[in-house]
């Protein structure tokens, strides 16, 4: 038996009151990433959101094999120039390559590990509640469940809709879902040697896209927790609009 207990970390979800769960609101609603580039709350409004771009810059040009330049990649594209870029006879060479674009749009829940103030979070909202961490991962868990639950037909990709029946979206859908801490640095990236970033660390930065923001938003100090649809283990972009799940399955029926 310990003498002195100690709490464990809680994390905070800043909140308008009607949609604290501690205090009777029976929903939850996630937002996307891509709507956090123009929401209406401007203190809360990153038009980045999900964006990233890579810049290779060498001083000459220089040989690359296919695989490490077919792992930069993005979801929608913004841009894409290159300069001195020759194939020959399989051998890839370039001097300059400018790729930017967006990571595939998600879902999002934010919850910061500040239970003070929390930046911009607390000057928008005016109620809280908190979770203490050691219950977070489970948490986690069954908000992804449950989204995935109570996922409908009129919210799934129009081009799925197209192509395949409900049978067979319901067998090769799933979610995957993550949550880390917010990075607040920069979201490009340039490269002057293909050494200094192998094929794992183009990957993992690709990872990363969804859980970085500007230096301006570190005072949130934000816990993210990221859900991906997936069709055939591969991720897609959701249509982009908030989503509401119910704490209560028999809300339903009712």
């Amino acid at each position: 038996m310990k003498a002195f207990g100690t709490r464990s970390p809680a994390y905070a979800k800043f909140c308008a009151p009607e949609y604290n769960v501690k205090s009777g609101c029976d929903s939850i609603r996630f937002g996307t990433l891509y709507s956090y580039r123009a929401i209406e709350n401007k203190l809360l409004r990153d038009e980045g959101e999900g964006k990233f771009s890579y810049v290779i810059n060498f001083p000459s040009q220089i040989e690359v094999s296919s695989e490490w330049l077919s792992t930069f990649e993005v979801e929608t594209l913004d841009e894409f120039t290159f300069k001195d870029l020759q194939f020959d006879f399989g051998r890839i060479k370039l001097k300059e390559f400018n790729l930017s674009g967006s990571t595939p749009n998600c879902w999002i829940y934010c919850m910061s590990k500040s239970e003070g103030s929390a930046g911009s979070i607390t000057d928008a909202h005016k109620d809280k509640w908190t979770i203490e961490s050691d219950s977070f991962p489970g948490f986690v868990r069954f908000l992804a469940t449950t989204l995935f639950e109570q996922l409908t037909v009129n919210e799934l990709p129009a081009h799925l809709l197209e192509m395949y029946n409900i049978k067979s979206l319901n067998e090769r859908l799933s979610i995957s879902y993550e949550f880390r801490d917010v990075s607040y640095v920069d979201r490009s990236v340039t490269i002057t040697a293909p050494e200094e970033f192998d094929v794992s660390a183009i990957q993992g930065m690709s990872e990363s896209i969804a859980f970085m923001k500007p230096k301006r938003f570190e005072p949130e100090q934000e816990v993210r927790i990221v859900f991906w649809l997936m069709f055939d283990d591969k991720k897609i972009s959701i249509v982009d609009q908030p989503k509401s799940i119910s704490l209560r399955p028999i809300n339903k029926f009712l």
